[in-house]
Formats: C-alpha cells, structure tokens, sequence
C-alpha cells in the first residue's frame, strides 16, 4: 500500500526555518549559471532560505531546476525574489516557489501569494508602507533599503510605534553590521552578495559568521566583511 502525502503548511515551516537560521540568502547575478552556483554554495552551507530574484536570467527555470535537485521537501526552502507585479507572483507559483519577496507592496501581487499560501515577505520603508504591508497579509516585512536612510538608527526609531508587526533588515550591509540590525528589532536579515568571498571556503566561513551573528552569537572567529551589492 503507497503511503500517503502529508501535507505541510509552508508558511509555518519556513516561519520555523527562520527563527533557527533568520537569513534570506539573495541570489542576484548576471548569468543563470553562475546564480546556480552561488545558490548551491548557500543550500550546502546551512542557509534554510534562498531567494532567486527575477534580475537573474531564466530565473523561474532555475528554481524548478533547484527544486528538482533539492527532491523532497524543505527544508532548505527555495524562492522567488523582486516579485514586483502580479504577473511575476504567478510566474513564481508556477515554478513552485516557496516563498516570496518583493521590494514593494503589490495589492495583487500579496494576493497571489496569500491565495497559494506562500509565505509573503513585502517590502517598505515608511510606516504607512509598514502598515500597508502588515494588512495585506505580508509574515513579514522587509524594511529596505535601510542603509541610505539612516540603518539601524532609522529601524529602531520605526520600530517604536510598529514593534507589533515583524520585520527584516534589507538594503545592502555587511555581515558585520547584523548586530546592529538585530538590536534594532530586525528577526530576520536579507543578504546575499557579502556572504561571498574569493573561494567556497572563504564563502562557507562568511556564511557561519552570518549566521552565528544572526542567531545572537558573536563568539564566531571568523570575521565576514565583503562587498555590499545588494539591492532587491
């Protein structure tokens, strides 16, 4: 007799992966090879989060590409970044994507994602657009791009009326400044290009670093500061 599926509530696991590794690993490059790459270098180093954004060419294809190779279910989850317009949400359920990241807030677009129960990651940066975000549905809200207004600074003071509603830390910053974020009231940090360094070693070490630090533990002795790329 064949075993039956279990269904599992995607939103709550990836919800779990995060709260034991609170990083979106971003996937942002010029070719679809080397988004492959960068994206197995992240699933095979302990990230539960990775994020291909639609700026990589083919990169739907890739997902289910991902997706395919990763077998059974997650974790590691799989999922689709700059999803900006309901077209690229339906492009991205689709493939199958997991999870979903904006960097606005689409009425049409959240609804697509509420209505697959994708877990929804929209991005502001003002309070109204914080707030927007929350109505819609958003499990969390990607607070960017954080560093040209102020960083950690500028999240604390909007977290002081907004504490409520769950943010991440978005906008392009160094492994190195997660503290920071985190004692601003971030739970969750996207980043992708200063996890990299010139070797798969280095790459892998910049990656414990971020998550140890992510986590709340500075003990880690390897220090992960790199180039910052990063603009979803």
């Amino acid at each position: 007799m064949k075993t039956p599926e279990i269904a599992i509530d995607i939103r709550q696991e990836v919800a779990r992966s995060l709260q034991r590794a609170p990083i979106v690993s971003v996937v942002r490059t010029a070719s679809t090879e080397e988004a492959g790459r960068v994206a197995r270098l992240f699933l095979d180093s302990g990230l539960e989060l990775v994020e291909i954004t639609f700026t990589v060419p083919g990169a739907s294809r890739l997902v289910r590409e991902l997706l395919a190779a990763r077998g059974a279910a997650g974790p590691p989850w799989i999922g689709m970044g700059t999803v900006t317009t309901a077209a690229r949400a339906q492009e991205a359920v689709a493939a199958g994507a997991e999870f979903l990241v904006s960097p606005n807030t689409h009425p049409a677009m959240a609804e697509i994602g509420r209505a697959h129960g994708k877990y929804l990651i929209l991005g502001a940066l003002s309070a109204t657009e914080v707030v927007a975000a929350h109505e819609l549905g958003a499990d969390l809200v990607k607070v960017w791009p954080l560093p040209p207004v102020g960083g950690p600074a500028y999240l604390s003071v909007l977290r002081q009326p907004l504490g409520d509603i769950p943010m991440l830390a978005g906008g392009g910053y160094g492994v190195e400044e997660i503290p920071a974020y985190r004692a601003a009231g971030a739970i969750a940090f996207g980043i992708g290009a200063p996890l990299l360094g010139a070797t798969p070693e280095e790459s892998r070490q910049r990656i414990t670093r971020a998550l140890a630090l992510a986590r709340g533990d500075s003990r880690g002795d390897v220090r992960g500061d790199g180039p910052v790329q990063d603009g979803r």
